[in-house]
């Protein structure tokens, strides 16, 4: 009897642990943000959406409880800092920064411009650790925090057309670990998550013509190569972020598949068997698109 007291009560703490907490969400139009957001909702806490596509945040705050909008491109670094001074000015605190917000770009190795780079990587790196800087301030101003921030483990794959989104990911991984570091002594937790493949609503900014998100997927594919290419859904990646957010740790992987891929990044052989596949498959659908 008593513990099943004991467990109840630790229940009962855990589905608690997050109401009334302010927490950002970037990216919050779609996808991983969408999902997530609807996810703390159920949990009670205060949200503060954001993105640059405002009509949409608008729908989706219109269906939680408490929700701030603040539409903002985080490519331009006063709005990536205006939304945490926002925030704080709106709410009086901040409890938990997501760093969700990504600009993908699928463009060939060979083809891509230093715009893209540029545009990759202010998106996914100068605006949101301008906004972490701003946000681990206030944190340890008010005694604790955590910063979560959405990384890729593509960059360690080497994903083949991915090449702007990858590189700006591995910049943004070396920020985390870097502050992690930094912060380890401080009253601010730093989380890194690691999605894989993540089937959502929207495809990405593409230089070579309309394509979706199978793009390097065929059910042809070696069983590695579509081992490690299997979609999960953004609610799955959300239910995961909740846990993450009640017990934060250094680094959480969406899946075993995500912790193996890690692990198998770093023998080249293995590598680029399964990164050489996808480029085959991404090649053989690009042909195919040219002759309709």
């Amino acid at each position: 009897m008593e513990k099943n007291k004991r467990l109840l009560s630790k229940k009962l703490k855990n589905m608690s642990g997050l109401r009334g907490k302010v927490i950002i969400i970037t990216g919050a139009s779609g996808g991983i943000g969408e999902a997530a957001a609807r996810a703390f909702d159920r949990e009670g806490a205060r949200l503060v959406l954001v993105s640059r596509r405002e009509e949409k945040l608008k729908g989706i705050a219109s269906e939680l409880k408490e929700a701030l909008v603040i539409p903002s491109d985080l490519s331009d670094e006063a709005q990536a800092k205006a939304m945490i001074e926002k925030t704080i000015a709106h709410y009086g605190h901040l409890d938990i920064l997501i760093n969700n917000a990504a600009s993908i770009i699928v463009v060939p190795a060979g083809k891509v411009s230093t715009t893209d780079f540029l545009k990759a990587f202010m998106t996914n790196l100068c605006g949101p650790a301008q906004a972490t800087i701003l946000a681990i301030q206030q944190m340890e101003d008010q005694g604790e925090g955590h910063i979560i921030n959405i990384g890729s483990p593509g960059f360690m794959m080497g994903i083949p057309f991915y090449s702007p989104y990858v590189c700006s990911k591995a910049a943004f991984s070396a920020w985390t670990r870097t502050i992690q570091a930094e912060w380890a002594d401080s009253c601010v937790k730093i989380s890194e998550y690691f999605p894989g493949y993540i089937l959502t609503d929207s495809n990405p900014e593409s230089r070579i013509g309309e394509i979706s998100q199978d793009f390097l997927m065929e059910d042809k594919q070696n069983f590695i190569a579509k081992h490690f290419t299997k979609p999960q859904s953004p609610e799955q990646v959300a239910k995961q972020l909740i846990r993450l957010a009640n017990k934060p740790r250094p680094l959480m992987c969406s899946s075993f598949q995500v912790k193996l891929g890690t692990f198998i990044s770093n023998f080249p052989s293995f590598r680029l068997i399964i990164a050489s596949q996808m480029a085959r498959t991404a090649r053989s659908k690009m042909k195919l698109n040219q002759h309709l």
